[in-house]
């Protein structure tokens, strides 16, 4: 997040943006045409700058990671209750089969003993 501001700090004017983009080498050429107090100030200015940037991009990842987990919190939420949905239709099925077999097993011992 650069801005347009104009940075005097150092005697120059020199945008914070144009500060930002300038590589090592042109920085370091600037930086010996300058008190030592004045780059020192630039220095500062130039990596608070850069802090800023870092900072704004950590939290755009923070958020896009928030969002992230938040979509998959909610897939797995609509999953635990789609498993429970499917226990419970098994659990009525294997109830209906555990009472299928017991009126089988007394069937069968009616007949064995109406057999003897």
């Amino acid at each position: 997040m650069a801005q347009m501001n104009t940075n005097d700090t150092a005697g120059m004017n020199i945008s914070d943006d144009d500060l930002l983009k300038l590589g090592v080498k042109e920085l370091n050429k600037l930086l010996k045409s300058l008190s030592p107090e004045n780059r020192t100030k630039l220095k500062r200015r130039r990596r608070i700058l850069k802090n800023r940037g870092y900072a704004a991009n950590c939290r755009t990842k923070r958020m896009s990671q928030k969002e992230l987990l938040q979509m998959e919190k909610e897939k797995l939420e609509s999953d635990v209750k789609n498993l429970a949905s499917q226990k419970q239709m098994l659990k009525i099925k294997l109830d209906s089969i555990n009472e299928r077999y017991k009126d089988l097993q007394h069937y069968v011992s009616i007949l064995k003993t109406n057999n003897n």
